[in-house]
Protein backbone atom coordinates (compact mmCIF):
# COMPACT_ATOMS: atom_id res chain seq x y z
CA UNK A 1 0.00 0.00 0.00
CA UNK A 2 3.16 2.30 0.25
CA UNK A 3 2.92 2.15 -3.90
CA UNK A 4 -0.22 3.81 -3.25
CA UNK A 5 0.89 6.69 -0.87
CA UNK A 6 3.88 7.72 -3.55
CA UNK A 7 1.13 6.97 -6.26
CA UNK A 8 -1.32 9.98 -5.36
CA UNK A 9 1.13 12.02 -3.47
CA UNK A 10 3.01 12.28 -7.29
CA UNK A 11 -0.40 12.96 -8.64
CA UNK A 12 0.20 17.02 -7.21
CA UNK A 13 3.33 16.63 -9.23
CA UNK A 14 2.29 15.41 -12.24
CA UNK A 15 -1.12 17.42 -12.50
CA UNK A 16 -1.71 17.45 -16.14
CA UNK A 17 -0.89 13.76 -16.18
CA UNK A 18 -3.08 13.73 -13.62
CA UNK A 19 -6.09 15.66 -15.01
CA UNK A 20 -5.83 13.89 -18.39
CA UNK A 21 -5.94 10.46 -17.36
CA UNK A 22 -8.98 11.11 -14.63
CA UNK A 23 -11.15 12.73 -17.98
CA UNK A 24 -10.04 9.57 -20.16
CA UNK A 25 -11.32 7.49 -17.58
CA UNK A 26 -14.69 9.52 -17.04
CA UNK A 27 -14.77 9.03 -21.08
CA UNK A 28 -14.01 4.78 -20.68
CA UNK A 29 -17.18 5.08 -18.23
CA UNK A 30 -19.69 7.04 -19.56
CA UNK A 31 -19.65 6.73 -23.38
CA UNK A 32 -19.65 2.80 -23.83
CA UNK A 33 -22.72 2.87 -21.60
CA UNK A 34 -25.00 1.02 -23.59
CA UNK A 35 -22.36 -1.60 -24.58
CA UNK A 36 -22.30 -2.60 -21.12
CA UNK A 37 -26.18 -2.62 -20.83
CA UNK A 38 -26.08 -5.14 -23.80
CA UNK A 39 -23.56 -7.09 -21.82
CA UNK A 40 -25.63 -6.92 -18.64
CA UNK A 41 -28.75 -8.27 -20.46
CA UNK A 42 -26.91 -10.55 -22.18
CA UNK A 43 -25.39 -12.07 -18.56
CA UNK A 44 -29.18 -11.62 -17.22
CA UNK A 45 -30.39 -13.71 -19.89
CA UNK A 46 -28.04 -16.67 -19.25
CA UNK A 47 -27.67 -16.81 -15.89
CA UNK A 48 -31.38 -15.32 -14.86
CA UNK A 49 -31.72 -11.74 -13.42
CA UNK A 50 -32.23 -12.71 -9.99
CA UNK A 51 -28.47 -14.50 -10.40
CA UNK A 52 -26.96 -11.48 -11.99
CA UNK A 53 -28.54 -9.49 -9.02
CA UNK A 54 -27.58 -11.40 -6.24
CA UNK A 55 -23.90 -11.66 -7.73
CA UNK A 56 -24.07 -7.44 -7.78
CA UNK A 57 -24.84 -7.07 -4.25
CA UNK A 58 -22.41 -10.28 -3.34
CA UNK A 59 -19.54 -8.00 -4.89
CA UNK A 60 -20.06 -4.69 -3.78
CA UNK A 61 -20.63 -6.38 -0.34
CA UNK A 62 -17.24 -8.00 -0.63
CA UNK A 63 -15.42 -4.85 -1.89
CA UNK A 64 -16.43 -2.61 1.15
CA UNK A 65 -15.74 -5.16 4.07
CA UNK A 66 -12.19 -5.39 1.78
CA UNK A 67 -11.56 -1.50 1.85
CA UNK A 68 -12.95 -0.52 5.28
CA UNK A 69 -10.44 -3.27 6.62
CA UNK A 70 -7.60 -2.03 4.65
CA UNK A 71 -8.89 1.49 4.97
CA UNK A 72 -9.34 0.94 9.33
CA UNK A 73 -5.72 -0.66 9.24
CA UNK A 74 -4.01 2.31 7.50
CA UNK A 75 -5.12 5.00 9.65
CA UNK A 76 -4.51 3.21 12.69
CA UNK A 77 -1.84 5.30 14.60
CA UNK A 78 -2.48 8.25 12.37
CA UNK A 79 -3.48 11.66 14.00
CA UNK A 80 -6.86 13.16 14.26
CA UNK A 81 -7.81 9.79 12.56
CA UNK A 82 -11.20 10.18 14.33
CA UNK A 83 -12.44 12.65 11.41
CA UNK A 84 -11.74 10.30 8.89
CA UNK A 85 -13.39 7.15 10.53
CA UNK A 86 -16.62 9.09 11.06
CA UNK A 87 -16.69 10.32 7.37
CA UNK A 88 -15.99 6.73 6.24
CA UNK A 89 -19.16 5.47 8.12
CA UNK A 90 -21.05 8.58 6.76
CA UNK A 91 -20.31 7.02 2.97
CA UNK A 92 -20.76 3.45 3.89
CA UNK A 93 -24.21 5.09 5.43
CA UNK A 94 -24.75 6.81 2.37
CA UNK A 95 -24.41 4.41 -0.12
CA UNK A 96 -26.32 1.99 2.08
CA UNK A 97 -29.59 4.57 1.77
CA UNK A 98 -29.13 5.23 -1.70
CA UNK A 99 -29.50 1.30 -2.01
CA UNK A 100 -32.70 1.12 0.19
CA UNK A 101 -33.90 4.34 -1.37
CA UNK A 102 -32.76 5.04 -4.99
CA UNK A 103 -31.88 1.54 -6.77
CA UNK A 104 -34.40 -0.11 -9.13
CA UNK A 105 -32.01 -3.38 -8.98
CA UNK A 106 -28.59 -4.23 -7.90
CA UNK A 107 -26.64 -3.77 -11.00
CA UNK A 108 -26.96 0.08 -10.97
CA UNK A 109 -24.41 -0.77 -7.52
CA UNK A 110 -21.56 -0.36 -10.07
CA UNK A 111 -21.92 3.45 -9.58
CA UNK A 112 -20.10 3.46 -6.52
CA UNK A 113 -17.19 1.69 -7.78
CA UNK A 114 -17.08 3.42 -10.85
CA UNK A 115 -16.38 6.60 -9.09
CA UNK A 116 -14.26 5.38 -6.09
CA UNK A 117 -11.03 5.75 -8.38
CA UNK A 118 -12.47 9.48 -9.32
CA UNK A 119 -13.07 10.34 -5.38
CA UNK A 120 -9.13 9.03 -4.90
CA UNK A 121 -7.97 11.01 -7.66
CA UNK A 122 -9.56 14.37 -7.64
CA UNK A 123 -8.52 14.83 -3.71
CA UNK A 124 -5.31 13.60 -4.10
CA UNK A 125 -5.47 16.44 -7.52
CA UNK A 126 -7.66 19.24 -5.35
CA UNK A 127 -6.03 18.34 -1.98
CA UNK A 128 -10.49 19.74 -1.53
CA UNK A 129 -12.50 16.97 -0.03
CA UNK A 130 -15.41 19.74 -1.24
CA UNK A 131 -13.92 20.90 -4.66
CA UNK A 132 -13.24 16.86 -4.95
CA UNK A 133 -17.10 16.55 -4.60
CA UNK A 134 -18.05 19.33 -6.80
CA UNK A 135 -16.06 18.03 -9.71
CA UNK A 136 -17.56 14.53 -8.99
CA UNK A 137 -21.21 16.12 -9.18
CA UNK A 138 -20.00 17.24 -12.71
CA UNK A 139 -18.92 14.38 -13.95
CA UNK A 140 -21.74 12.54 -13.20
CA UNK A 141 -23.98 14.92 -14.52
CA UNK A 142 -22.10 14.74 -17.59
CA UNK A 143 -22.70 11.18 -17.66
CA UNK A 144 -26.20 11.04 -17.00
CA UNK A 145 -26.81 14.03 -19.53
CA UNK A 146 -25.32 11.57 -21.90
CA UNK A 147 -27.41 9.35 -21.21
CA UNK A 148 -30.57 10.93 -21.06
CA UNK A 149 -30.13 13.12 -24.35
CA UNK A 150 -28.83 10.60 -26.68
CA UNK A 151 -29.81 6.97 -24.86
CA UNK A 152 -32.99 7.80 -23.78
CA UNK A 153 -34.04 10.06 -25.91
CA UNK A 154 -37.79 10.26 -26.17
CA UNK A 155 -38.60 7.86 -23.78
CA UNK A 156 -40.25 8.55 -20.34
CA UNK A 157 -37.33 9.33 -18.17
CA UNK A 158 -35.61 11.85 -16.07
CA UNK A 159 -32.35 13.42 -16.08
CA UNK A 160 -31.17 10.35 -13.39
CA UNK A 161 -30.40 12.60 -9.67
CA UNK A 162 -30.77 9.05 -8.60
CA UNK A 163 -27.78 8.06 -10.33
CA UNK A 164 -25.75 11.57 -9.83
CA UNK A 165 -26.14 11.10 -6.21
CA UNK A 166 -25.30 7.44 -6.02
CA UNK A 167 -22.39 9.12 -8.29
CA UNK A 168 -21.64 11.46 -5.78
CA UNK A 169 -21.91 8.87 -2.64
CA UNK A 170 -19.25 6.50 -4.24
CA UNK A 171 -16.59 9.15 -4.65
CA UNK A 172 -17.26 10.90 -1.07
CA UNK A 173 -15.69 7.07 -0.43
CA UNK A 174 -12.97 7.45 -2.58
CA UNK A 175 -12.26 10.62 -1.13
CA UNK A 176 -11.87 10.03 2.18
CA UNK A 177 -10.07 6.61 1.45
CA UNK A 178 -7.67 8.19 -0.34
CA UNK A 179 -7.15 10.92 2.51
CA UNK A 180 -6.06 7.96 4.89
CA UNK A 181 -3.00 7.79 2.07
CA UNK A 182 -2.18 11.42 2.14
CA UNK A 183 -0.75 13.24 4.81
CA UNK A 184 -3.34 15.64 7.05
CA UNK A 185 -3.95 17.03 9.88
CA UNK A 186 -6.27 18.52 12.27
CA UNK A 187 -6.24 22.57 11.54
CA UNK A 188 -5.53 24.85 14.68
CA UNK A 189 -8.57 27.04 12.99
CA UNK A 190 -11.19 26.42 10.88
CA UNK A 191 -10.65 27.34 7.36
CA UNK A 192 -12.83 30.20 6.24
CA UNK A 193 -15.99 29.15 4.31
CA UNK A 194 -15.05 31.80 1.86
CA UNK A 195 -11.96 30.24 0.95
CA UNK A 196 -13.08 27.13 0.74
CA UNK A 197 -16.27 28.36 -1.33
CA UNK A 198 -13.81 29.61 -4.09
CA UNK A 199 -12.12 26.71 -5.25
CA UNK A 200 -12.07 26.35 -9.03
CA UNK A 201 -14.42 23.48 -8.40
CA UNK A 202 -17.55 24.84 -6.44
CA UNK A 203 -17.24 28.01 -8.89
CA UNK A 204 -17.75 26.32 -11.66
CA UNK A 205 -20.75 24.13 -10.29
CA UNK A 206 -22.31 27.47 -8.71
CA UNK A 207 -22.04 29.05 -12.16
CA UNK A 208 -23.65 25.82 -13.53
CA UNK A 209 -26.48 26.04 -11.21
CA UNK A 210 -26.88 29.82 -11.39
CA UNK A 211 -27.18 29.32 -15.24
CA UNK A 212 -29.66 26.78 -15.32
CA UNK A 213 -31.81 29.23 -12.31
CA UNK A 214 -32.01 31.89 -14.78
CA UNK A 215 -32.71 29.67 -17.67
CA UNK A 216 -35.80 27.83 -15.74
CA UNK A 217 -36.79 31.10 -14.63
CA UNK A 218 -36.62 32.64 -18.34
CA UNK A 219 -39.10 29.47 -19.73
CA UNK A 220 -35.55 28.19 -21.63
CA UNK A 221 -35.36 24.83 -19.10
CA UNK A 222 -38.30 23.46 -18.30
CA UNK A 223 -38.64 20.86 -14.74
CA UNK A 224 -40.97 18.82 -16.60
CA UNK A 225 -41.66 18.49 -20.25
CA UNK A 226 -45.65 17.97 -20.00
CA UNK A 227 -47.41 17.43 -22.85
CA UNK A 228 -48.43 20.70 -25.28
CA UNK A 229 -45.38 22.61 -22.99
CA UNK A 230 -44.31 25.88 -24.46
CA UNK A 231 -40.93 26.11 -26.74
CA UNK A 232 -38.11 25.64 -24.36
CA UNK A 233 -34.55 24.43 -24.96
CA UNK A 234 -34.14 21.91 -22.39
CA UNK A 235 -36.55 19.75 -19.96
CA UNK A 236 -34.71 17.96 -16.91
CA UNK A 237 -37.55 15.11 -16.75
CA UNK A 238 -39.77 13.48 -19.09
CA UNK A 239 -41.15 11.44 -16.14
CA UNK A 240 -43.85 12.26 -13.63
CA UNK A 241 -44.54 9.74 -11.34
CA UNK A 242 -47.53 9.68 -8.94
CA UNK A 243 -46.50 8.41 -5.73
CA UNK A 244 -42.99 8.34 -3.51
CA UNK A 245 -42.33 4.92 -4.51
CA UNK A 246 -41.75 4.17 -8.03
CA UNK A 247 -42.37 0.73 -9.81
CA UNK A 248 -41.68 0.12 -13.31
CA UNK A 249 -39.92 -3.74 -13.91
CA UNK A 250 -40.00 -3.67 -17.87
CA UNK A 251 -37.67 -0.19 -17.57
CA UNK A 252 -36.20 -0.16 -14.35
CA UNK A 253 -35.93 -3.78 -12.33
CA UNK A 254 -37.90 -5.36 -9.23
CA UNK A 255 -37.57 -3.14 -7.00
CA UNK A 256 -39.50 0.01 -5.35
CA UNK A 257 -37.37 2.99 -5.51
CA UNK A 258 -37.80 6.81 -5.09
CA UNK A 259 -37.49 8.85 -7.91
CA UNK A 260 -35.50 11.86 -7.10
CA UNK A 261 -37.33 15.14 -8.53
CA UNK A 262 -34.55 17.49 -10.21
CA UNK A 263 -35.39 19.97 -6.82
CA UNK A 264 -34.71 17.32 -4.52
CA UNK A 265 -31.71 15.69 -6.37
CA UNK A 266 -30.19 19.11 -6.39
CA UNK A 267 -30.89 20.20 -2.78
CA UNK A 268 -29.51 16.28 -1.86
CA UNK A 269 -26.61 16.85 -3.22
CA UNK A 270 -25.69 20.14 -2.26
CA UNK A 271 -26.52 19.31 1.34
CA UNK A 272 -24.13 16.61 1.09
CA UNK A 273 -21.30 18.76 -0.43
CA UNK A 274 -21.84 20.84 2.69
CA UNK A 275 -21.53 18.39 5.27
CA UNK A 276 -18.28 17.07 3.11
CA UNK A 277 -17.06 20.64 3.39
CA UNK A 278 -16.32 20.06 7.21
CA UNK A 279 -13.36 18.10 6.11
CA UNK A 280 -11.99 21.41 4.03
CA UNK A 281 -12.99 23.00 7.77
CA UNK A 282 -11.19 20.98 10.40
CA UNK A 283 -8.58 19.18 7.98
CA UNK A 284 -5.01 20.06 6.06
CA UNK A 285 -4.13 17.91 3.60
CA UNK A 286 -1.27 18.16 2.29
CA UNK A 287 0.40 15.99 -1.13
CA UNK A 288 2.28 13.93 1.13
CA UNK A 289 2.05 9.89 2.47
CA UNK A 290 0.66 9.94 5.69
CA UNK A 291 2.88 9.57 8.17
CA UNK A 292 2.20 7.16 11.97
CA UNK A 293 2.52 8.61 15.26
CA UNK A 294 5.57 7.37 17.03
Amino acid sequence: MRGLARFLADLQIHKLLGWTGLILYACAVTFPHQNVQDVVAQLATKYTHKRLYQASAAIVLIQGFLLTFVFLKNLSGQSARRWLAAFWVLSLMLMAGSWRLLIANNTELVHFPQYFPEGMALVALTLSPIESMAWIVLFGGLDEAFQYVFLMRGRPVSLDFNDIYMDLAGGAAGIVFAMAWLRWETRIGSLEWKRILCKPGVLVLAGILVTGLGLLISGRVLLYEAPGAPSHWFALSRLKTASFWYFDPGIFGPRHFHELTPVEGTVLILGTIAIYALLDRKLNVAPKPATKLQ
